[in-house]
C-alpha cells in the first residue's frame, strides 16, 4: 500500500506524531553525521588556536605596557657601555699607557726592578694585557703608586700583590712590592675590501685564478 500525504492525513493523531518524531530523528542524524561530526575537529582546532592568539596578545599588552621602562633600560645599558668603551685603551695606545704607568711608579718614589709585559689573552672582544711589575720603596710610595693607576682614564687593574724582604734604609722601611698590572684592548677586526672578499669567495668555490695576459 502506497503511503501518501492523504493516508498519512487519515491516521490516528498517536501515529501521525510517531510519525514525526521519526523525521526529526533521520534530520537530526543527518545533520550531526553530515555537518556536526566532520566539524566538530575543526572546531576543537579553531578554539586551540583562538587560545593561543589570546595568550600572545596578553603577552603582547604586556610588552606594550612596559615599552617605554624597556626603552629606558636598553638607553641607559648602550650608555654605559659606551662609557666602558671609552675605558679600554687601542693597539696604538698601549705602549703609551705602559709608558704612564711606569713613570707613574717613578713618580711615586719606586725603584723598578722588573716591569715585564706577558703575553696577550686573548677573549670574546678584547684581549688582557698584563704586566709583571717588582718594585722597591716604602709601603707609603707603594700605595702611592696602585692609587694614582686607579686614577688614569683606561682601565688598569693592579692583582697579585706581594710584599717582603722589607729592611730599614736611611730611617726608612723599604720593601719589595710584585704585583701585575693588567690593562685592556679591543680586539681590533681587519675589514675586509670587496676584492679581498671576492677572491676568497671565489677560491672557497674552486674558481680558478684568472690568467695573466
Amino acid at each position: 500500500m502506497a503511503i501518501t500525504l492523504e493516508t498519512i492525513v487519515k491516521l490516528p493523531t498517536s501515529r501521525k506524531i510517531l510519525i514525526l518524531a521519526g523525521l526529526v530523528a533521520v534530520m537530526i542524524g543527518l545533520y550531526v553525521y553530515l555537518i556536526y561530526w566532520p566539524n566538530l575537529e575543526l572546531l576543537k582546532k579553531k578554539k586551540a588556536e583562538m587560545g593561543g592568539l589570546e595568550n600572545q596578545v596578553r603577552e603582547l599588552r604586556i610588552v606594550a605596557a612596559n615599552m617605554k621602562r624597556f626603552q629606558a633600560e636598553a638607553a641607559k645599558l648602550r650608555e654605559e657601555l659606551q662609557v666602558a668603551v671609552t675605558q679600554l685603551p687601542t693597539s696604538k695606545e698601549i705602549p703609551m699607557l705602559l709608558s704612564n704607568v711606569s713613570q707613574l711608579g717613578k713618580e711615586s718614589g719606586l725603584e723598578f726592578l722588573l716591569f715585564k709585559p706577558a703575553p696577550e689573552v686573548s677573549r670574546e672582544f678584547y684581549a688582557e694585557i698584563p704586566v709583571e711589575i717588582r718594585v722597591k720603596g716604602t709601603y707609603h710610595n707603594v700605595a702611592l703608586f696602585f692609587d694614582r693607576v686607579g686614577r688614569l682614564p683606561r682601565i688598569v687593574n693592579i692583582s697579585e700583590v706581594s710584599m717582603e724582604n722589607a729592611k730599614e734604609t736611611f730611617g726608612r722601611w723599604e720593601i719589595n712590592t710584585a704585583c701585575t698590572a693588567t690593562t685592556f684592548k679591543f680586539i681590533e677586526k681587519p675589514v675586509e675590501l670587496p676584492k679581498e672578499k671576492e677572491k676568497k669567495t671565489g677560491e672557497s668555490k674552486g674558481t680558478p685564478p684568472p690568467k695573466k695576459p
